[in-house]
């Protein structure tokens, strides 16, 4: 069903937006939450859902807005001065010099993909623990989630996906997803209301070819099961450890 009132999808985001962050304990008060902006339109819807929220919950807490400079985005500066417009909010720009980087130590045989992230992290969560922050929010929604799950079913034999909240690695900062309950087309519903254009990157890897192919299976199996990507997304947190195959149990 398509829906043309801004006031719909900001209601529904912000419904769904606010129930997992009670769910999953993602912020409270005192917080002071780092809100990673790339200026594609997931990001920065997270950004608008954050502030409306902040502006209507009984706790108070911080957004700190911030962009990692790839060197492979155009017009940054636009997106920046709309954040400040709209929000009031600053965007700290840390330039990665990942394009650098990786023309000059990339391994051309390799996806750089990966390579890329870590750097991106890298600066994420160091900014994070110098700012004081108490979480970092990324503007992942539940097609990423799911998408992610056939991913690492699929294609590394592995279970997983992307937790809507969870403690980095290293022990040191929290990750929480706020868009964990919204679909991408809900997320695209709001953005066309935005009144802002994504900015244009220039990457020279063609797009991942594999979450392509498991993008494409699932709108094929929604034909079939239109609610399929809501049970996925319902499963991963209702497994029947009993019925797995593990070793040793």
């Amino acid at each position: 069903m398509e829906h043309s009132s801004r006031r719909y999808y900001e209601r529904r985001i912000r419904k769904k937006a606010g129930q997992a962050i009670k769910d999953y304990g993602m912020i409270h008060d005192g917080d002071r939450v780092v809100v990673a902006i790339s200026g594609g339109m997931d990001s920065l819807v997270l950004l608008k859902i954050l502030c409306d929220l902040r502006l209507a919950a009984p706790i108070a807490f911080e957004l700190i807005p911030v962009h990692i400079s790839t060197g492979y985005e155009h017009n940054f500066e636009k997106t920046a001065q709309w954040v400040s417009e709209e929000t009031g909010l600053d965007t700290t720009i840390i330039d990665s010099r990942i394009s650098e980087i990786l023309q000059s130590s990339g391994d051309p045989d390799k996806s750089p993909c990966a390579l890329c992230s870590r750097i991106r992290r890298g600066h994420l969560y160091c900014f994070a623990q110098e700012t004081g922050a108490s979480s970092i929010a990324l503007g992942h929604h539940m097609d990423d989630i799911v998408e992610t799950f056939f991913l690492r079913t699929m294609f590394t034999g592995q279970i997983g996906a992307m937790a809507p909240s969870r403690q980095s690695n290293d022990g040191k900062n929290r990750v929480i997803r706020p868009l964990a309950y919204c679909t991408r087309q809900m997320v695209e519903g709001l953005f066309g209301f935005m009144e802002i254009e994504p900015v244009d990157y220039t990457c020279p890897i063609r797009p991942d070819s594999k979450r392509r192919i498991v993008r494409e299976h699932i709108a094929a199996m929604e034909k079939h099961a239109p609610k399929m990507k809501f049970s996925v997304f319902a499963s991963l947190s209702n497994i029947d450890m009993k019925s797995m195959c593990s070793r040793g149990i």
